[in-house]
């Protein structure tokens, strides 16, 4: 189970800074306006969602938007994820 962990946390790191590299150009200023805004609350959403531990959430473009979803997995029920979606959208 904490090998299941680790390896999503390297992925989320990868992908994270993955996107980073995508919208930190110059022509993407708004969407890495978003995207830093989004970051920076996510742990406060996690937080106030009552998520102690290690979670999973996506990063989308959506409609012109960026958008990140925590999603229910190990240490996370619905109801947190829900919660800190709700937060997020905030």
């Amino acid at each position: 189970m904490e090998e299941f962990m680790t390896f999503k946390a390297f992925t989320l790191v990868l992908v994270t800074g993955t996107l980073t590299a995508c919208v930190s150009s110059g022509e993407n200023s708004s969407v890495n306006s978003e995207w830093k805004v989004l970051n920076s609350k996510r742990p406060q959403c996690a937080k106030a969602a009552g998520i102690t531990g290690p979670y999973s959430a996506t990063t989308e473009y959506y409609g012109g938007s960026v958008v990140q979803v925590f999603e229910p997995g190990p240490g996370v029920s619905g109801a947190q994820a829900a919660k800190a979606n709700a937060c997020m959208k905030a």
